[in-house]
């Protein structure tokens, strides 16, 4: 069984996981410079990213294990 769909899965993880933290970083440097505040648009923003990564977990996680029932990995 190869490792190669999951390390894709996880990688693209690893993505979303990092560009989260840069943005979390930018963002708690704009707060505290005064530059910007949270409100509206800042929750509305959370609220698509969260969507973002809850259905790159769900629709990701549906692909590798698809990936798995295919004759190149030998099926189920």
């Amino acid at each position: 069984m190869s490792f190669i769909p999951m390390g894709m899965f996880l990688a693209g993880g690893a993505v979303l996981g990092f560009t989260t933290w840069l943005l979390d970083g930018i963002l708690d440097e704009f707060i505290s410079s005064g530059i910007s505040e949270t409100g509206d648009v800042y929750s509305f923003i959370m609220f698509i990213w969260t969507g973002v990564i809850v259905a790159y977990v769900v629709f990701g996680g549906l692909w590798a294990i698809r990936k798995y029932n295919e004759k190149e990995y030998g099926g189920l």
